[in-house]
């Protein structure tokens, strides 16, 4: 049957659409399944492997039981069918190309090598359990579908030919590059072992270009295979692994007794290799809404990716905090992907208008210098959960990252199902992290309104605990702003036990309520849940500090600044350990640093009283007094009577020599309500007063 006279013709129910391909093994078609409508393959055998009756019927049983596998590695076989003479199957239609072509195509990236191998020694796992042997696996027979799910074609056509007339004129059963030692022998009984040499021969050829075994003559193949073994990997791929080189190495024994002896086994092996680490930034999505006022969405839209993503234990996520400083950077990918340490970069863009919204992301190989994925999404605000889970999935797929169960339930949690709480949630947030006073009560009216759209909802409910704990550390010292801040962590936990940010914001709540063996259980939970918690790593470095343990406390910090190079806080933090350990080179790093980050954050943020003040006794610590006693002028004027703004400036004071302004300056910090006492008795600003009467009498009052 040619080809042409196949095209336009019904064979049985199925009207031939076009060829797809052709082989020893037949010719391919696609068709229409007209009984149940969808597109499905037939494959006719050729003529010769079904004249003879016995290797018909052995053909038919060998059909029969490869119809009975069912596993999403494996294409499906529906039906053995007659036109005429010839003999057809009918197979599942797979959109893809085959893995063959996907080689010659450039190299593949490790991840994408050892994903299809698993996918592929899944499906024979499968088979093999079902006592069915492929006897042909190579590369053409591995469809790579364009969801890049992997698919085996061809199961149990290679035995037709055991037996039959084709075979007795000498050519063997299977591609010779692919055949193991015992099959080139001619064995009657070729097992399961077979599968893993071919298995072998298909992972040595995606991760270097070439075949193991090549001759340009059958007799010189064959010799390779028998008598020779293959170059190592790594004289063509230096960075592959030693467990693939090892994998490749028992897969490819001569002696079936001495290769994998189960495709389980295997199947180990590359699991080790597979559940190492994929590194993954997602920048900040570009809003590219009509009037550019919706930043906040675009950048909440990023940090939910990254919370969604950084569940996954095989998925290493660079934290917001980091991505966020590439905010409208116009360097390329590789530079960021090399500067963060990251493989991978994910990048995108959202249109809202409205309640219509549209998103675009694509994700970067850096290394390989290629697009992975890219998609497109169109929806309405109610639509954004959806939006979001299909993201994290692809991205996943595209990854080709190993789920577990669990794992896949976490992807598709949703924190909410209200997308109007979700969105007075995402406003919140972006009031929070503009850290005024204003900013910060109107982020907490934000989240209680979130709150009362959707009372379960516990990323709110934590939300509105850390902007509670930030109004008390910053700008109000009202114990009931903690108590406030306590009630909503625990509430957000009794929601979510998991939810890290309602630790580390408990945590801070504790902490200001010197409850410090509470707040250290909280914020290494919180870290415990999520290691890239920076408000976590800063609060155990302030509870280490206040406990005297001040050479423990540099780790957490140094943690914090790195997580969050603009959070201003640590330096000062950082910097007051090293003076107190008498380390003055990290101490004069520490106020190097001090000098930069304040002026770029107020930049930013110039309404932030505390950042004001925190900068103006690090220009005193640089000789720079005018300067300094401008910016703490600044900070009174900003936060007259705030007892935390009164207890810096009285520091900055006493740092300038200042005494008699630092010790009134001090009092009326403590009138006002600053009672930390411990801080005060550890902090090296002060040291030029404690000699004065007026001091040891402020601090009998303790």
């Amino acid at each position: 049957m040619g080809a042409l006279s196949m095209i336009g013709k019904t064979i049985s129910h199925y009207r031939v659409l076009e060829k797809l391909g052709e082989g020893g093994m037949g010719v391919v078609y696609r068709a229409q399944d007209t009984k149940l409508d969808r597109m499905v393959a037939l494959k006719f055998l050729p003529l010769e492997f079904t004249r003879d009756a016995q290797a018909k019927k052995r053909f038919i049983q060998e059909a029969k039981a490869a119809s009975a596998l069912n596993h999403p590695n494996i294409s499906t076989i529906y039906e053995i069918g007659e036109a005429g003479e010839a003999t057809f199957i009918t197979m599942e239609c797979i959109e893809g190309g085959s893995l063959k072509d996907k080689i010659r195509s450039g190299m593949l990236s490790i991840d994408e090598v050892v994903a299809i191998t698993l996918q592929v020694a899944e499906g024979l796992q499968e088979a093999h359990e079902k006592g069915i042997v492929h006897r042909d696996i190579k590369s053409e027979n591995i469809i790579v579908t364009t969801k890049g799910k992997v698919k085996i074609i061809d199961f149990g056509v290679a035995k037709l030919l055991r037996g039959s007339q084709h075979q007795e004129t000498g050519q063997r059963i299977g591609t010779g590059a692919y055949m193991p030692p015992e099959q080139l022998w001619g064995e009657e009984e070729v097992d399961h072992r077979a599968d893993i040499w071919s298995l072998g021969v298909v992972l040595y050829e995606m991760l270097t270009g070439h075949l193991p075994f090549e001759a340009e003559y059958e007799q010189a193949l064959t010799y390779s295979i028998l008598h020779t073994d293959p170059e190592p990997i790594s004289t063509f791929r230096p960075d592959v692994p030693e467990m693939a080189e090892h994998i490749v190495r028992k897969a490819l024994e001569k002696d079936r007794n001495d290769r994998y002896q189960s495709i389980n086994a295997l199947i180990a092996d590359l699991r080790a290799i597979s559940d190492r680490k994929v590194a993954l930034a997602v920048l900040p999505f570009e809003d590219i809404s009509p009037g550019r006022d919706n930043e906040y969405f675009s950048d909440g839209l990023t940090e939910e990716l990254i919370l969604n993503l950084s569940r996954l234990k095989n998925v290493q996520v660079t934290s917001r905090t980091t991505t966020m400083q590439y905010k409208g950077t116009k360097k390329d990918v590789k530079t960021i992907g090399k500067e963060l340490g990251a493989r991978y970069i994910l990048e995108g863009s959202v249109r809202k208008f409205r309640n219509d919204l549209r998103i675009t992301a694509q994700l970067v190989d850096v290394e390989a210098d290629s697009q992975l994925w890219t998609g497109k999404y169109k929806g309405t605000l109610e639509e954004v959960f959806d939006i979001q889970e299909q993201v994290s999935e692809q991205i996943v797929d595209a990854l080709m990252v190993r789920l577990s169960p669990t794992e896949k339930l976490v992807l598709a949690k949703r924190a909410t199902q209200n997308a109007e709480a979700f969105d007075y949630n995402l406003r919140a947030r972006d009031a929070l992290y503009r850290m005024t006073k204003n900013d910060v009560k109107s982020a907490i009216q934000l989240f209680e309104r979130a709150i009362d759209l959707d009372s379960r909802y516990a990323a709110a409910h934590a939300g509105l605990g850390e902007a509670y704990a930030h109004l008390y550390a910053n700008f109000e010292r009202k114990e009931s702003h903690l108590d406030k801040a306590v009630e909503a962590c625990l509430r957000a936990l009794m929601y979510d036990e998991t939810l890290s940010e309602a630790y580390a914001a408990l945590g801070m709540a504790y902490f200001d309520k010197t409850k410090y063996d509470e707040a250290l259980m909280a914020v290494e939970k919180a870290i415990e849940f999520d290691p890239d918690s920076f408000i976590a790593h800063w609060i155990r470095g302030r509870i280490y500090h206040i406990t005297d343990r001040d050479r423990e406390a540099i780790e957490p910090y140094k943690k914090t600044v790195k997580l969050n190079p603009d959070y201003y806080v640590v330096y000062m933090d950082l910097r007051t350990v090293y003076e107190r350990l008498g380390e003055m080179d990290n101490y004069a790093a520490a106020v190097k640093a001090e000098l930069e980050v304040y002026p770029r954050y107020l930049s930013r943020f110039p309404e932030n009283p505390r950042a004001h003040v925190f900068y103006a006794v690090a220009l005193a610590r640089a000789g720079r007094t005018e300067e300094g006693k401008a910016e703490a002028a600044k900070a009174i004027e900003l936060n007259p009577t705030d007892p935390l703004m009164l207890y810096n400036t009285a520091c900055f004071y006493a740092r300038i020599g200042e005494k008699r302004l630092a010790l009134d300056t001090l009092r009326n910090a403590i009138r006002a309500g600053f009672g930390e006492y411990g801080w005060v008795e550890r902090d090296p600003d002060l040291d030029s007063i404690r000699g004065e009467p007026e001091y040891a009498e402020l601090m009998k009052k303790k």
